[in-house]
Parts: structure tokens; C-alpha cells; sequence
């Protein structure tokens, strides 16, 4: 079965006496919330925090699921675990440079004839959902009308970027996009990619993201969606084009 070690990480994982499938598997995580029950198996995720015998602390989030999977083309009877997918698209975004979760650690393995699999990935240092920040933004108002918009345009250059690899989200809300540093020099990487697959249509990837992101954006105003629209599309007007994706974005962000 696949077994993956980060070359950064694996010393520390030795240290702490997780660098095989079995101890990650059976050491205790505090989960987030009481795992996803689906697909005929459950996943769940939580925050181990290590304390390394060398000194310091490494902050991961482990994620562990058992015969929980989709059909694909290449796997149409078995399925294939979902944490494979969002392992393979870190691993592709990383090589070309995009911010997202570093993978510390990934495995699959066979237990009483079910599929398991565990990702870890270390923790996003700094960095706070975009949904964490809607007070901020939007009812205190604390970021200057330049802070947003900056923040906005470095949302929209990172989305833009990402959908020019060929990918699209598929779940792209406020709580998988987390920025660092957002009142100054706004970074941003995405998050939960388990979903995200390639499509050769980039008008689809942009219609399909943005309306899950504007039908989750709580507390955005009309004007804040259009502007992050505009930005994506690098344009100061809205022109023919421009104007019939939009309102297709709005019209898919309004479904029920």
C-alpha cells in the first residue's frame, strides 16, 4: 500500500515514534467534531501538537478515515480512498509553487478488509480562515477600505492561480481559504482539497468557485463580491462576457 514520508519531517516523526502507518494509526487524536459518517465508512480530523525530543514543537492536523472512498474512472468497482485525491493535488501544488498545507505524512493500508488511510499535514503557522476574519472585515470593520481591497486582490491573483493549473476547488468556502498576515502583506493558501479535481474548462472552474464562495461569504456585501469577481477577472469594467459569467455565478450562488 502507498506509503509517503516527507524528507523534512521524518527525523521528527522518528523522535515522537510515528514514522509508520500502525503507531499514527493508533496513536489518540482529539477530533475537531465526531468523525464524518459516509460512503460506508467515517472520517474525521484533529491537531496533534508534538513536543520533539530534539527541542521545540511540531504542530500537525491528522486526518484518519476507514472505507471511506469514491468511485473514479481508474478505480470504478473499489473506489479509491479520499484522502489519496487531496494527498496527490498537495503534493502538485507544492511542486508548482502554490501555498497550501505541506504533507508530513501519508499511508493506506488494508485493516480486517477495510481501507484506511491517514494525511497529515503541518499546521498553517500565522495563518486564519477567511471565515475567522469576517468580523473584522465586515461588522467591526477594523481593515481600512485599502487593506480589504488588497486582501481581496491577493485572494483573487492566488484563486486565479490555482484555477490555472487546471483545478477546480469544489468546496471553496471561507473557512478553506487562510491568509497570513492580512492587514499588511496578505498570503493566502488553500485548504480540503479532497474534492478538487481537473477540468479542462476554465470559465467552469471560475463559475463553480466563485458561487460556492459567495454563497458561503457571510456578512459580504454586493459591492465586496463584485470587486473579488473583477480582480479574478483582471478587468477595471465589466464587459460581455464578463457581465453573462457573473450573473451565472450569481445565479448558482442563489440556488437552494
Amino acid at each position: 500500500m502507498l506509503t509517503y514520508i516527507s524528507a523534512k519531517h521524518a527525523q521528527a516523526l522518528r523522535e515522537c515514534g510515528l514514522h509508520t502507518f500502525e503507531q499514527v494509526w493508533q496513536h489518540p487524536i482529539a477530533w475537531f467534531e465526531a468523525p464524518n459518517e459516509s460512503r460506508g465508512g467515517w472520517s474525521g480530523v484533529g491537531r496533534l501538537q508534538l513536543e520533539l525530543p530534539s527541542g521545540g514543537t511540531l504542530c500537525l492536523f491528522v486526518k484518519k478515515q476507514q472505507n471511506h472512498g469514491r468511485l473514479t474512472s481508474l478505480h470504478p468497482i473499489k473506489g479509491e480512498p479520499t484522502f489519496r485525491r487531496e494527498y496527490q493535488r498537495l503534493q502538485y501544488l507544492e511542486a508548482r509553487g502554490i501555498a497550501a498545507p505541506q504533507v508530513v505524512f501519508y499511508a493506506e493500508q488494508l485493516i480486517e478488509n477495510q481501507t484506511c488511510a491517514i494525511l497529515v499535514t503541518e499546521e498553517l503557522s500565522g495563518y486564519a480562515s477567511l471565515e475567522s476574519l469576517a468580523e473584522s472585515l465586515f461588522i467591526k470593520r477594523k481593515f481600512t477600505r485599502g487593506q480589504k481591497q488588497q486582501l481581496f486582490k491577493v485572494i483573487a491573483s492566488s484563486l486565479r492561480s490555482f484555477h490555472q493549473l487546471g483545478l477546480v476547488h469544489r468546496a471553496l468556502y471561507p473557512k478553506h481559504i487562510f491568509v497570513k498576515d492580512a492587514e499588511t502583506h496578505p498570503q493566502v493558501a488553500l485548504i480540503d482539497l479532497e474534492k478538487a479535481r481537473f477540468t479542462p474548462l476554465f470559465w467552469y472552474r471560475a463559475y463553480y468557485d466563485l458561487a460556492s464562495l459567495n454563497r458561503h461569504a457571510e456578512h459580504w456585501q454586493r459591492a465586496d463580491c463584485l470587486y473579488l469577481f473583477m480582480q479574478y477577472c483582471q478587468i477595471k469594467r465589466l464587459g460581455t462576457l464578463s457581465k453573462w459569467l457573473c450573473r451565472q455565478i450569481i445565479k448558482r450562488s442563489q440556488r437552494k
